[in-house]
This record gives structure tokens, C-alpha cells and sequence, in this order.
């Protein structure tokens, strides 16, 4: 797959596709017999001419000793296109050797130069498949801390600092490259106690009815899930779920127009987090702009029309509103079939969701919206006025956190009265296919007139275009059936949801999907830096909650505070 093209300036810092090969553990780098020669991508910055020669001295020992090697100083002529030698380098590449000193960390961790671009690339691929071992840290001439580029995570990596150990470490990376461990794990023998007298009294002592525990996907009502994400964050989310029960999900025809007020039942809203007493928002009738895709004599056409949809809107203050859209009540099909082009397996298993009605930001959030609330009083952080890389007064706000957007949400909250948050993934999903099955909500595939994305690579048999290079102002483009824009591509958009690699045992309510261990939070939409096949309705990836870049936004959603959502 293409990565957006830029000149970065260096040619020393691999680019990496978001489709990289997942490599399995099983001995060979490639997931071939170790007697096929394994293909490695050589990626360092240009510190000194020293380090330059150190570099092509690893280059020609890793190609004496049976692997094959791509080096700029070898394969790179003058002339040629810098991007493109590294995207289909790294491609064709089995392992991408990253050599990092401190002046290649200092570049990635500060998002200067081809190291940043690098950062933020790489965060999209490994961030969402942690099994992968294609990307390989080696330190060099390196005494600081950290050893590593962060998005590069907790990954092994090898220490090359000593040259009086040279030969060991290079005799250790080769071991790795050809899938020959100096200590090989022996097999797995049999069980010494099988069909033994000690397994028979064992099995006669086992309770015939053990006590099940809370399983994964445990949780309480969604709305009261939803409603503690806001008012105390993830992790007092993840506390209070764990004290709920399961209740019965019951759609409803429409959607109550959002205030205040509680009912039995439902959980209280902190005043701490909300104003009391807001008038309901009132909502009116909206024509949007939108479109689909249609096969006709072998090409695709872009048919537009017009859509009526129901719609309100905040007073922010400063001349800025905050549009919201009725998302109308239902269930979907959540994730993707198994016959879809580009799937991953985190998109199954497929599964029916059912949930009620809620509002959704229109829109992502605005550069402009952001700025206003970043300028009301701190609750819990501090937020930066204008934070993002790509400005402009009407694109998406980015290089926000996860932990930031809910700041966001919180002061939202407390300012209007009316609950606001992050949608669940559910909630998100639903609302991008917004009554489709296909993998974009304009069709079975997308075209450069329908979002900002990376377009130098097609979906399907869609059609190639440009990278755009940057975001563009929110609502280009047309919106989606139910009138929501920039639902695929442009920036990335936070969920509510802790990542799972999987929908086993997830909730089928709408509501997030709060519990586990894992710290990462969920994302979806893909945005201008990534393909199409990123983009998909069912695409799913994460990062870290503090973790942010200039790919990654978000929208809100406005939980219903009459009947509690999903009860």
C-alpha cells in the first residue's frame, strides 16, 4: 500500500506502509523456510560521515553472511525519488533495521525532519498490530534516555554501542534474520501425570458447577457506562462498570431532545462536570449535500443529492457553534465480512449491535471550537489554544490526545449542561455507515471527490488521485446519509473504548467497551495521511490515551439525559 508522499528532506528515515506484512513467531523473519533469504531495510539519519561508513560497514557484514540488504548508499542513484525508493524498499523489506542514535531520537520524539515524519507513521502501523517484528530498534553511539523513538513502544531491541562487540550482536542480529536461535526452544514433552490415579482423584474433586466470574465483555447500562466516561474519565469509567449489571437493551422509535433532568433509575450527573438545568436543544430540519457511488461502462460515477436530516446546535461563545446531528435509533451488522478487501482481523467477529438514538458532532471538532474551550477554566488539564500543525480556523483540530479530547468534553459539559463525550466505537461505527453494509458509506469503494485521504493508491478497482499533504477544512466534502462529514479520512477520531484486538465478547448495546488491561484507546476513520483501505467504515486502530499527532482529532457526542441511553 502508498504512503502519502512527501519530501522530507532526509533520505536516511524510513517511510512505513500501513500494510506491512504481520511477521509470525515462528522462527523465520518472513514466515519462510530459514533457507529463503531474508530481505532487510536499512533505515538511520545522516549524523556524520562516520556514521555513515559505520552504517555500510553493518550493511556489507549483514550481506556476507546470507541477507540481503537495501541501502541508500547502494540503491538510491541520483535523480531518483527519495519517497518512493523507501516506500517500496520497506515493502519488499522482510525487516526494517531502525538505527537509532541520539540525534535520530531527538528528530523523532520533536517531529523534525524524516525521523517526525517516521514517528508518525510508524505509531499508525505497530500501535495496531503490537504481534508484528518487522520494525527492529538497534542502538548506536546512544547514552541517553530514551534509547528509542516512543512509537517504536516497548520493543526488543539490540545494542550496538560496544564495537568491541560487534561481531557477537552481529552474529546474534543474523541468528534472528535467518531463524536460527543459538538456543532453540525443545519441544513441548507429554504430560508425566496423564491417565495417572492422581488426574482421576483430581477430577473427582472438581466443583460440577464452578461460580463464573465477570467476563470481558461485563458491564453495566450504556448509558451509565457513557455518562462516567465524561464525568470521571477512563479510568473512573473502567471503576464504575465494574459495579454494574447487564440490563436489557430496548430501541426506541426516536430520540428525546437532550436536558438535563434525571430519572429513576439513572445514573446522577455530577454537578462538578455539568451545569444544571439547560433549556432542551431545540432541533431543526437540514439539508445536506451528499453522494454515492455507482459502476457504470467500467468507471465509477459520483452521483450527489440532497438529504433532510435532523440537526441543533451549541453556543460556544466568540461567534463559534458546535453542530450536532440526531442519529436516528436501530441496530447494524458491527465490523466487516470476512470476504472484505483489505480486512484485518480486529474487525471480527461480526456481530449485531442495537442502540438508541444520540446527537453527533456534524462535524470533527474545529481549530476554532477547540480554541474557544481550551480558553475556559482548567478541570482536570490544561489545554494548549492551538495545538494543531495544519491551521485554519475550519479545519479539524489535531495533535490532540485522547486525554485531551475528554478535557474537552468535561468543560463542554460543565459550560452548556448537557452531557458530552467521546462515542462509544459502536456509536461511531453505526453512525459512519449510517445504514450501509458496504466498506465506505458512499459504496463498495471512494474516490478523491468524496474525502481527504491518501489517494496515490486505490481501494477495490477505485480510482488514484493526489495526496492532499495535510488536512482539509471540515465538511469539503459531502456528508455521509445521515448528513455527518469527514467520516472517512482527514483526521483520525478518538472513541470512548479501551482497545481490544478482537469483538469477542464485546457489547452489543452501543455502549463503550470500558474493562481489560490493555491501556490504548480506540480509533477510526483513517485520515489524509493514510490509504483508503484505512478508511474503511470498519477500519479499526489505537494508540496510547496521552499520545497525539497531527493525523488525530475527534467529535463528540451528546448523550440523551432524560432516560438513561440503552436502558
Amino acid at each position: 500500500m502508498a504512503r502519502c508522499s512527501r519530501a522530507w528532506g532526509e533520505v536516511s528515515v524510513a517511510a512505513v506502509l500501513p500494510g506491512a506484512d504481520l511477521l509470525p513467531h515462528n522462527g523465520s523473519c518472513d514466515g519462510n523456510p530459514a533457507s529463503v533469504t531474508p530481505r532487510v531495510f536499512l533505515s538511520y539519519s545522516h549524523d556524520s560521515e562516520a556514521h555513515r561508513a559505520w552504517v555500510r560497514l553493518l550493511a556489507e557484514r549483514l550481506l556476507e553472511g546470507g541477507v540481503e540488504v537495501t541501502l541508500d548508499q547502494w540503491d538510491l542513484p541520483f535523480g531518483a525519488d527519495v519517497v518512493r525508493f523507501m516506500e517500496l524498499g520497506i515493502r519488499d523489506a522482510d525487516r526494517v533495521l531502525m538505527v537509532c542514535t541520539a540525534n535520530y531520537v531527538a528528530k523523532a520524539e520533536e517531529r523534525k525532519g524524516g525521523a517526525g515524519y517516521e514517528g508518525m507513521i510508524i505509531t499508525g502501523h505497530v500501535a495496531r498490530a503490537t504481534d508484528t517484528i518487522k520494525f527492529a530498534p538497534i542502538v548506536r553511539d546512544h547514552a541517553g534516555e530514551p534509547l528509542v523513538p516512543a512509537f517504536l513502544g516497548q520493543r526488543k531491541w539490540l545494542d550496538f554501542r560496544d564495537d568491541g562487540l560487534f561481531d557477537e550482536r552481529l552474529e546474534e542480529l543474523l541468528r534472528e534474520l535467518h531463524g536460527a536461535p543459538r538456543y532453540p526452544k525443545p519441544p513441548l514433552g507429554r504430560n508425566p501425570f496423564a491417565g495417572s490415579e492422581l488426574e482421576a482423584g483430581a477430577k473427582d474433586q472438581e466443583s460440577p458447577s464452578p461460580t463464573p466470574g465477570p467476563s470481558r465483555g461485563s458491564r453495566e447500562t450504556a448509558g451509565h457506562r457513557q455518562e462516567a466516561g465524561v464525568q470521571q474519565g477512563a479510568k473512573g469509567a473502567a471503576a464504575s462498570a465494574a459495579e454494574g449489571t447487564p440490563a436489557p437493551v430496548s430501541a426506541q422509535p426516536a430520540m428525546p431532545a437532550p436536558s438535563i433532568t434525571t430519572t429513576a433509575g439513572a445514573p446522577p450527573v455530577s454537578t462538578s462536570s455539568v451545569a444544571a438545568n439547560p433549556p432542551p436543544l431545540a432541533l431543526r430540519p437540514l439539508t445536506v449535500p451528499t453522494a454515492s457511488l455507482r459502476r457504470e461502462a467500467g468507471r465509477w460515477q459520483v452521483d450527489r443529492y440532497e438529504v433532510r436530516v435532523d440537526a441543533g446546535d451549541v453556543d460556544l461563545g466568540e461567534g463559534e457553534r458546535l453542530g450536532l446531528i440526531q442519529i436516528p435509533a436501530g441496530d447494524f451488522p458491527m465490523g466487516s465480512p470476512a470476504n472484505e478487501p483489505e480486512r484485518s482481523a480486529s474487525e471480527g467477529p461480526k456481530h449485531r449491535v442495537r442502540l438508541d438514538g444520540f446527537l453527533l458532532g456534524q462535524t470533527p471538532v474545529t481549530q476554532a471550537q477547540w480554541g474557544v474551550v481550551a480558553r475556559w477554566p482548567k478541570l482536570e488539564l490544561d489545554l494548549k489554544p492551538d495545538p494543531s500543525r495544519f491551521k485554519g480556523a475550519r479545519r479539524p483540530v489535531e495533535d490532540v490526545s485522547w486525554d485531551q479530547a475528554m478535557e474537552f468534553c468535561r468543560r463542554l459539559s460543565q459550560r452548556t449542561g448537557f452531557l458530552f463525550t467521546l462515542p462509544s466505537e459502536a456509536q461511531w461505527e453505526y453512525a459512519c455507515r449510517a445504514g450501509t453494509t458496504t466498506p465506505f458509506a458512499f459504496g463498495d469503494t471512494i474516490t478523491p471527490e468524496l474525502a481527504n485521504y491518501d489517494a496515490t493508491s486505490s481501494y477495490a478497482d477505485g480510482p488514484e488521485g493526489r495526496c492532499r499533504q495535510q488536512t482539509t477544512d471540515v465538511a469539503s466534502f459531502p456528508a455521509n446519509g445521515w448528513g455527518l462529514h469527514d467520516m472517512h479520512g482527514n483526521v483520525w477520531e478518538w472513541c470512548l473504548d479501551t482497545w481490544y484486538g478482537s469483538y469477542e465478547g464485546a457489547p452489543t448495546d452501543g455502549s463503550p467497551w470500558l474493562m481489560g488491561t490493555d491501556s490504548s484507546k480506540v480509533l477510526r476513520g483513517g485520515s489524509w495521511f493514510y490509504d483508503p483501505g484505512i478508511c474503511r467504515s470498519a477500519y479499526r486502530n489505537n494508540f496510547l490515551p496521552d499520545y497525539a499527532f497531527n493525523a488525530v482529532g475527534f467529535r463528540v457526542v451528546c448523550l440523551p439525559q432524560g432516560p438513561s441511553l440503552n436502558t
